[in-house]
């Protein structure tokens, strides 16, 4: 009897399998993409067979269905609980630091779930960020409407920052400047902007060299890559969209994989040449800093759909082009934390990297959210949070 029972309860499933396995499928989304994951790799990963998957999940993109709505729904958590705004920075700043990858699954994982779920997320996202804004409201209540969303989607966009890159401090010291950036950035969105001229980018821009039928081709598969994810998108849908046939686009790229190249080298081209601008007419460290936001504000804005590309697309390019496009961002960072660090003596190198990362993605975050980048002051109030965290006044 005793022998049976034990083979009984050896047989039993972990009352924790189902939290087990969305804790293994995020790891591994995040680490190597939703694509580049089997069901069998998450099996292996919580030590279970592929078939028992499926007394828990239909599928993959199920899995991944409830592993971005089980993250979402953690925002949803610590935006209901908090009784004001501090309490929800402090306690974000900590999760943040703890689930480092939580906002990849959002942002770049959620776009290959079928449009109806990924557009039904995306609804429950904004209703937060509304729950967010309101709480903003009653800790600052001289904000207008418009300033508490601003102000919410900001604070969230600190937060993900962190899923970007992999720079780190202890984690107390980490939350504490996680908490600070937010904070700064969030009290930073009615003040007055300062000038935003940057270097003119007229006759650069993507969406302006639509002159040829290459550049439309190469226009809309940027945007589709965006929108959709470049997994998600075929060559026929690239045709539909600028009404070129298959064979017909042939003639001007060789396949999918040369767009996203020729994408990402354009978006390489347009930062350097806006970035060297910058820095030939800056007179100071803080004279470069604040000349390099103006025209990163510019580029972001006005070729908001490679940004997403950036942001996204990189692990999908061939190995070489992937080095390359991963090095010149390691080298556009690197010279943002050194003039920040020129800018600002006693500010360590570490927490001026965590800081310009979360500055950049305020700024990509905010061109890309339709609530947002239909603002007309939108570069304004950006350029007044972005100056407020990276050069504060004594």
């Amino acid at each position: 009897m005793q022998k049976d029972a034990t083979r009984r309860g050896a047989g039993r499933r972990p009352a924790d399998r189902r939290d087990r396995v969305l804790a293994a499928a995020g790891e591994l989304f995040c680490e190597r993409g939703f694509h580049n994951v089997s069901l069998a790799d998450v099996a292996s990963a919580v030590g279970i067979t592929a078939p028992a998957l499926y007394r828990h999940f239909r599928n993959k993109r199920d899995l991944l269905l409830h592993v971005v709505t089980a993250t979402i729904d953690g925002i949803a958590e610590r935006v209901d609980q908090a009784a004001d705004l501090e309490t929800y920075l402090s306690r974000s700043a900590a999760h943040a630091v703890a689930h480092r990858g939580s906002a990849t699954l959002w942002q770049r994982e959620a776009r290959h779930l079928p449009a109806e779920d990924y557009e039904a997320l995306r609804q429950h996202l904004s209703d937060i960020a509304s729950r967010l804004a309101a709480l903003t409201g009653r800790s600052l209540p001289a904000y207008s409407e418009a300033d508490t969303e601003l102000a919410a989607w900001t604070a969230l966009s600190v937060f993900g920052s962190v899923s970007t890159h992999h720079y780190t401090l202890p984690p107390r010291r980490f939350e504490d400047l996680l908490a600070g950036l937010a904070r700064t950035a969030v009290h930073s969105v009615a003040r007055p902007g300062p000038g935003v001229a940057g270097p003119s980018l007229h006759g650069l821009g993507l969406a302006r060299s639509v002159a040829s039928r290459r550049e439309e081709i190469l226009a809309e598969a940027t945007r589709l890559f965006d929108e959709h994810g470049y997994q998600s998108v075929s060559i026929d849908d690239i045709g539909a969209a600028t009404g070129v046939s298959g064979p017909s686009l042939y003639k001007h790229f060789a396949g999918k994989s040369e767009l996203l190249v020729a994408a990402v080298s354009r978006a390489g081209e347009h930062r350097r040449a806006a970035t060297q601008e910058a820095l030939d007419a800056a007179t100071a460290d803080r004279d470069a800093v604040e000349r390099l936001l103006a025209s990163y504000l510019r580029f972001a804005q006005e070729h908001r759909h490679l940004i997403g590309v950036l942001v996204a697309e990189l692990d999908q390019l061939p190995e070489q082009d992937r080095r390359a496009a991963r090095e010149a961002q390691r080298d556009y960072l690197a010279l943002w934390t050194e003039l920040l660090v020129r800018a600002r003596p006693g500010l360590e190198p570490g927490e001026a990297r965590i800081t310009v990362s979360a500055v950049l993605t305020v700024i990509d975050n905010a061109v890309r959210t339709g609530a947002l980048h239909r603002r007309p002051d939108l570069s304004e109030r950006l350029a007044a949070i972005s100056t407020a965290v990276l050069l504060p006044r004594a």
